[in-house]
């Protein structure tokens, strides 16, 4: 059998240590120097490939650094990434 416990007014250990995620701020951030120059080169046109050759690394490299940029805006193209970067003055 189960019973249902009443909790009173406590907040638990967990909430206690995470700030709330409900706001209507668009979360912050924060890319790399790297992460920004990579942005503006794919913002002029350029592909990984380019963009290894102008930085002087690799293809592979390039892209690893595109898919943060990805994840941390949430977004499946670098072209998305790129628009929204701009919209709040990271590039």
């Amino acid at each position: 059998m189960y019973h249902s416990t009443a909790i009173s007014g406590h907040s638990s250990p967990y909430q206690d240590h995470c700030p709330s995620t409900e706001s209507n701020q668009p979360q912050a951030i924060r890319l790399t120097k790297r992460e920004k120059e990579f942005l503006q080169w794919s913002e002029a046109g350029k592909s990984s490939w380019e963009i290894s050759m102008i930085v002087d690394c690799s293809e592979a490299n390039v892209n690893y650094h595109f898919n943060n940029i990805r994840r941390k805006f949430g977004v499946g193209s670098r072209h998305l990434a790129g628009k929204i970067a701009r919209e709040r003055g990271l590039i």
